[in-house]
Parts: structure tokens; sequence; C-alpha cells
């Protein structure tokens, strides 16, 4: 009887839309009353995957948090990668479903059909379980209709509750620890308000528009970004008292900050930017038990010898490892060539000849060496004797004469990997690269290149670019809409990925666990999560000592006008 009736609701697809909607809503019908007749109560096994969450899991087969947990009582410390748990399957008395079938249109996301028909996500997935899987544009989904309610009724009567999806996650979670009304976060921000002054006051003697100081913008598109996290936060419940402090890019004005006696009594604290500030500022709270986070910074010594603080972005080594498992993992049996610059020597007479002064011989000479570490991480995961083919270019200067020579035509795959975070001379040997025609290549780079705008994204296809990075922003995300439309809203401008998203994700993530927690500490556990364009993945052997690093690192490529995530 079930086939028969499961029959029915495939072969119905094919018809009408008048007869999709009489057969499948009879059909609906008499196999719920069905099952509820017997009142059937099953169970599912799921294997949990990188970055899955109790809440995520949850929403993808419609049940509650705390059955999820009362079925697996391990699971309400957190999910890992690998664990089975059982997911109860619980069959209730609803009403007659009658939905109508719609046509996906590009860039659609549940937040914009959910302001269309008025029906939440939830609702969308039982009925679209493929829906877990992201949108994809030309295909047919079910759009349930409970009730007998006008469609742009629904809409009214959901306008002021169509942000509810973006807050279950906070409001489903269960308390641990006493929580307080309010909490205090401080945000220590490069704001340079002295600089705006000083702009400002000349702009009105000259009459003419004053303009934001240069480097102030990234610490206004961080906090714009936070703002609407604050907010979102704030509409679901959590009391927040804000403070935002200029550091400047000052350590002594960082030091007088943190040194006052209102800092005794923050929450949390986010930033400062610069790591030299944020060293400085960490000590010292460090010692006070006030937790800190590190948004933007990746240096490996960040954390030393601070226990309660929080680092965001990955370490640089952390990702070229993580590069170098990947490659050893799906290329060791290709030809693999590294191309690194060694630029020491003409360094070297040039700042004695005087051509260059010692700042600009130390930043350069950091950079090569800086090199010479990436390109030893690279190739530390390679079994170099198990590799078909490997040999190591050394390049003289920033241009490369030619690297057609040094490809192999009969190759499989040319494995080009480039530890270089020198833009110029990155720019050339893609350029030459590119005009390599009769190879198959592909290029392994650094996460910098992502912030290298000069690339030509052409090339980046071309020569099927790898970089590894801490996350890639999708458009087709709910949230990621949600998040767009209110900045654009608010600022009348473009969120920036790299500081407006990020001021977001990092406010999100850690005000949720303050308000879970009552508090944060780097003993305590953190549950992965994906939001917008970061992934936080603090499920690893923490270091009481040094405090919490972000360990999670996506590997991206460049596909169709798109970045793509490819180690999955």
């Amino acid at each position: 009887m079930f086939i028969l009736f499961f029959s029915l609701l495939n072969l119905s697809i094919f018809v009408n839309n008048y007869v999709i909607m009489m057969y499948k809503t009879i059909y609906i019908y008499l196999l719920l009353s069905l099952c509820m007749s017997f009142g059937i109560n099953a169970q599912e096994i799921h294997e949990v995957k990188r970055g899955e969450t109790l809440y995520s899991v949850s929403k993808k087969y419609g049940v509650t948090i705390s059955d999820i947990v009362k079925a697996n009582p391990k699971a309400e410390r957190g999910l890992r990668n690998g664990m089975s748990i059982v997911i109860p399957i619980i069959h209730e008395t609803i009403d007659t479903v009658v939905y109508i079938m719609h046509k996906v249109k590009p860039l659609e996301s549940f937040y914009s059909i959910k302001n269309k028909y008025g029906v939440n996500e939830k609702d969308l997935i039982d009925f679209n379980p493929q829906l877990t899987q992201g949108f994809r544009s030309g295909e047919y989904i079910k759009i349930p209709q409970f009730e007998e309610v006008d469609v742009t009724e629904k809409i009214e009567l959901l306008e002021n509750e169509k942000e509810t999806d973006i807050f279950e996650e906070l409001k489903s979670r269960t308390n641990k620890f006493k929580q307080k009304d309010t909490y205090n976060i401080a945000f220590m921000l490069p704001l340079y308000l002295d600089k705006n002054d000083a702009i400002e006051k000349e702009s009105n003697n000259l009459e003419e528009k004053s303009e934001i100081y240069k480097k102030s913008n990234y610490a206004l598109e961080f906090y714009s970004g936070a703002k609407i996290a604050i907010d979102t936060l704030n509409k679901a419940g959590m009391g927040l008292n804000i403070y935002v402090y200029d550091t400047k890019n000052d350590t002594q004005e960082t030091f007088d900050l943190v040194s006052k006696k209102e800092f005794d009594n923050m929450d949390l604290v986010i930033g400062p930017f610069y790591s030299k500030n944020f060293k400085i500022a960490a000590e010292i709270l460090s010692r006070r038990d006030v937790p800190i986070v590190a948004p933007l910074s990746s240096k490996g010594n960040l954390l030393e010898n601070i226990s309660n603080a929080f680092q965001v972005i990955p370490t640089k080594k952390r990702q070229v490892m993580y590069l170098s498992d990947f490659i050893y993992e799906n290329y060791m049996h290709h030809n693999i060539t590294l191309v690194r610059r060694d630029n020491i020597n003409e360094l070297n007479l040039m700042f004695e000849a005087g051509k260059i002064d010692s700042t600009l011989y130390l930043k350069n000479k950091k950079k090569i060496s800086d090199e010479e570490k990436y390109a030893d991480w690279m190739i530390s995961a390679l079994d170099l004797d198990s590799l078909a083919a490997y040999k190591e270019i050394i390049v003289e200067g920033n241009v490369i004469d030619s690297i057609h020579h040094e490809l192999d035509s009969m190759a499989e795959t040319n494995v080009i990997l480039i530890p270089s975070i020198e833009k110029d001379f990155v720019i050339d040997l893609l350029t030459k690269l590119n005009a390599t025609r009769d190879s198959n290549i592909v290029v392994f780079g650094m996460p910098d290149w992502v912030n290298f705008k000069e690339l030509n994204y052409e090339y980046l296809m071309n020569l099927d670019v790898h970089l590894p990075n801490s996350g890639i922003l999708s458009y087709q995300d709910s949230l990621t809409q949600y998040f767009i439309d209110h900045y654009q809203e608010t600022t009348n401008s473009a969120p920036s990925e790299r500081f407006a998203f990020s001021g977001f994700d990092v406010t999100y993530y850690f005000l949720s666990l303050v308000n879970q927690y009552g508090g944060l500490s780097s003993k305590m556990y953190l549950e992965p999560k994906n939001l917008l364009n970061l992934n936080f993945d603090y499920n690893y052997k923490r270091n009481e000592k040094n405090g919490s690093r972000n360990q999670s690192v996506q590997i991206i490529k460049y596909e169709n006008l798109e970045i793509i995530r490819v180690d999955e």
C-alpha cells in the first residue's frame, strides 16, 4: 500500500498543476493518516559530516535539538566529524496539506521564498529534502499551504516576523550556565578619530565636503557588519551594552585603554585588528580573565602564553599544511614543480648600494624568508621519493624568463606549487604559465592571493588555481541574503567580504556563545559553525596556555566565474 501511494505521488509530477494539487492533497492526507493510525515512530542513523551542528542536523530532519540530545546524550557536548547519532522520527497529527509547485529562479533562497509565500525553512525542507544542498535554478519545489489563506495575506502577517528563522538557533539552545540580563561587549578598532577630526576641520575651512580617513574604512566596514549581528541578537532577546574604543594603530594608546578599570567588567573584547596591538591587549586582559578575540590576524605566535584568547583566522602554517595534504592525496603521481624566488643576494646588493633604505630592506627580507617557510611547508607533506616527478625552480629576481621548458607536455598534469606572496612575481608567473597552452596545468598558491585584485580571473580559471582559505561566501544562502539586504539598507553601500562579512560572523558567533554559556573561556568546548564568509572549527585539542585557534581551512578554486570548494 505504501508503494502504491509513493508511486502515485511520483506519477503526479507529470500532470498539470491543477491535477497535481488535487492528487497530492488526497494522497498525502491518506498517507499521513495511515502512518498516524499505526502510530509509527522510526529511527534513522546519521553520520556527522564536518561542520555539522545540532542545529543543522535538527533542521535537516525536522526534529528538535532536545529530541536529538535525548536520543544521544553524548551529543549534548557537540557533534564530531564521523560521529554516528540516532535521529528519532516522530509522526505527529497535522492538518490536511495543500501545496503548489514553484520553479526556482536564479539566486533564490529560503529567505526570498519565505517572503514570497509566507512559508518557513523547516516546512520547505520537510517537503523538499534536497534543499539542504541548496537551491538549483530551474528545478520545481513544493510550497506547502497549510490553510486556506491568501498568499498576500500571509506575507502581511509575516512581515514583522520575516527574520524569525535567523533567530531560531539562538532561541533553541539550552543554557548550561546562569545567564546575565545584560552583557558588556567592547570593540577595539583602528578608527583614527583624530585623523578624521583633522580632515573634517580642514574641509570646513575650505568649504569642501569632508572625506573619511582611508584607513578608517576597514574598521567602519567591520563594525557595520558587527552592528547587524548586534541588532539581530538584540531582537532575539539578548541584552547588550556595546563599547567602542579607538586604538588607531598605536601600541601606547592600546595599553592605556585596556589598563582602565572599566575593562574588568567586560564579558568579551573583540579586537584590536593589528597583531602588535592585540598582543598588548591580550596579555593584560588575560591576567584579568577577560576573553578577547583576534578577528583578522593569522600570525602564528599571536596567542603565545595568552590563555583566554581566540584567533579567528587559521594561521598561515595551518592553511599551507592543509594544502600540502590535499596535494599529496590528489596529485602525488603527477609531475610536480615548485617555483620560488631567491632574491636575498640581490636585496643585499641593493641595500649596500643605497638603492633602498633599511625599512624597505627589512620588509622585503621578511617577505623572502616567509616564502622560504611557505615552500618548506608545501613540500613537508609530500613523500618526495614516491612522487612520479619532482623538481624545484629557484628564480633570481622578480621576473621569470620562461617556464615552458620546465613543463612536461606528455604528463597527465603539471602541478605547479608557488609559495610566493609577492604580487608582481605571481602575476608575471601566471601570465607566462597561461601562455603555455600545450600542457595541462594545476596551480597551487597562497591564501594571500585572494586579496590580489590585479590577478586576471581568466588566468585563474585556465590554470585551475587552487588556494587555501578560511571560507567562501555563498550568495545563495538565506543568512547571506539577510545580511546583504540589511547592510545596504543601513549603509547605502555593498558589504566587503574581508571586513563587513567578517564583522558579522565574528560578532554573531562569539556573542551567541556568550549568551549560551553566560561567558567564555578557552577551556570550554566551542561548537563548529558555518556563517557567512568564515567557518569556525574549534573542535581540536586546545592548548590552555596558548588560547584557542580556529582550525577550519577550505581548498577553493576558480571555475565558471565562481569560487568553489574542492576538498569536500
